[in-house]
């Protein structure tokens, strides 16, 4: 049987940028390609080195969420099917430490 299972999730991912515009705008696009679909929110953007330089590193805290279809026998094997998916499609990136929720 198909189920749709809401899945949220935040994270926090370090990265070097040409200023926070860049920063917040490299994780947003690497989200998004990762999950296609899925609605993401930067809730902060921080330098992590004192100094300017050209290209500098942040800490970009950040919300993620969406639905995703898996086909299960059970709302509960849905939820272990979705976050098992989840967990594939992110795992290697920067974002695989994503804290996640099914509700």
């Amino acid at each position: 049987m198909r189920h749709e299972v809401a899945v949220k999730g935040g994270g926090r991912a370090e990265l070097p940028a040409y200023g926070m515009g860049d920063a917040e705008h490299q994780v947003e696009k690497e989200l998004r390609a990762a999950w296609p679909g899925a609605r993401v929110r930067i809730v902060e953007v921080a330098r992590t080195a004192p100094g300017e330089r050209i290209v500098e590193e942040f800490a970009v805290r950040y919300r993620v969420s969406g639905v995703v279809e898996v086909d299960a026998e059970s709302a509960a094997e849905a939820r272990r099917a979705a976050m098992r998916a989840l967990r594939e499609r992110f795992g290697g990136t920067r974002y695989s430490r994503i804290v996640w929720d099914a509700g």
